[in-house]
């Protein structure tokens, strides 16, 4: 997902901005006027998240129509037919009715992937329904979007534990009783595994649905699988770096480029055939502090000027540059399509990219 602020990207979900918003198509055209919103996110199985002043979140159709209310304290996108919505500072999943079908009972969730999400829950009870105002159909808005820090280890309630639960709400396993942690800047299953941290061992792997490893805890962090590759980063002479692994846990592409520590800012999952990398590259190949991308070979296919570059998605990736203080957007010849003029952009999804101008 885009970011809109490259400082800020330990966020779990970096695909909602703040400011004035617009859905553009991929030439750039206004598609939606979402102006009147104070923020906007992504589409995903046909809907968007969106705040309404004085209100709170709900979710417009690629009519621009709002067609859940906004009464909700936050949301996620749809996925798998299911949203997830923050309800008196818990949350819990709606369908596209905008019914309750999984109950508001966890203080951290994940958007459902594969048929499961992984959810955090506690006794901390739910914080009581406001008293309305007139005028205004919820009165306390809470801004949760970014989870990472509130769900830390070291911040956690001592009676939390991170569980998975099916699209009925069933709990399916916990983690926590397994001595696993999730990676909540992306935790999910995809291609069968879900990343997580062993307890016992100190390091990331993969686990399956059966709850086994299947790639062995080895890794400093470990991403999800894309495109049949998962990123990860091992530790070499104190530094950090980056490399990718196939499904028996085997380097793909060795470990060979510097992450600085920053694994989330400093690369990203193959998407459409390229995954970006920064650091630590040949300065005869790139300049510093510039993003290339990489094949599945590991070999550099494009070079960019951007401080920051992100994956592909319907063929265009955001760009941002940091002289500029702008983003845009490219195509896979490095030419910049949509003009690098934005203050904020998430990546295309659905054929639409909601930006900040």
């Amino acid at each position: 997902m885009g970011r809109t602020d490259v400082a800020d990207h330990r966020t779990r979900d970096r695909s909602k901005l703040d400011g004035m918003y617009a859905y553009i198509d991929k030439s750039g055209k206004t598609v939606i006027d979402a102006s009147g919103y104070e923020s906007a996110g992504n589409f995903s199985n046909g809907l968007a998240p969106v705040k309404v002043p004085r209100q709170g979140w709900g979710f417009i159709d690629k009519a621009g129509a709002l067609v859940i209310p906004p009464k909700f304290e936050s949301a996620l996108h749809f996925k798998e037919g299911l949203g997830p919505v923050l309800i008196d500072d818990k949350w819990g999943f709606i369908d596209k009715n905008g019914t309750l079908v999984v109950e508001n009972q966890f203080d951290f969730v994940t958007e459902f992937s594969e048929g499961v999400a992984i959810v955090e829950r506690s006794s901390k009870p739910k914080r009581p329904p406001l008293p309305p105002v007139v005028g205004s159909h919820i009165t306390f808005i809470v801004e949760t979007w970014n989870l990472a820090d509130t769900s830390s280890e070291t911040d956690r309630p001592a009676d939390s534990e991170f569980l998975v639960i099916d699209t009925s709400g069933r709990i399916l396993a916990s983690l926590d009783q397994k001595r696993l942690s999730p990676d909540i800047d992306d935790a999910r299953f995809s291609e069968g595994l879900l990343a997580v941290f062993s307890q016992e061992k100190k390091a990331m792997g993969y686990i399956n649905k059966s709850w086994e490893f299947v790639i062995q805890p080895k890794f400093a962090r470990a991403a999800p699988f894309s495109e049949g590759l998962a990123r990860v980063a091992v530790i070499e002479d104190e530094i950090e770096k980056l490399a990718f692994i196939d499904k028996q846990g085997k380097f793909v592409i060795p470990p060979t480029f510097n992450t600085d520590y920053d694994f989330l800012r400093n690369s990203s999952n193959f998407s459409e055939g390229l995954a970006a990398v920064s650091e630590g590259l040949n300065p005869t190949q790139t300049k510093g502090e510039t993003f290339v991308y990489i094949d599945k070979t590991g070999r550099i296919v494009l070079a960019t000027e951007f401080f920051y570059a992100g994956e592909f998605h319907d063929g265009l990736a955001t760009v941002y540059d940091a002289e500029a203080n702008r983003w845009g957007f490219i195509d896979k010849t490095g030419r910049v399509v949509i003009p690098v003029e934005y203050e904020g952009v998430n990546d295309f999804s659905e054929g639409l990219a909601v930006v900040r101008r």
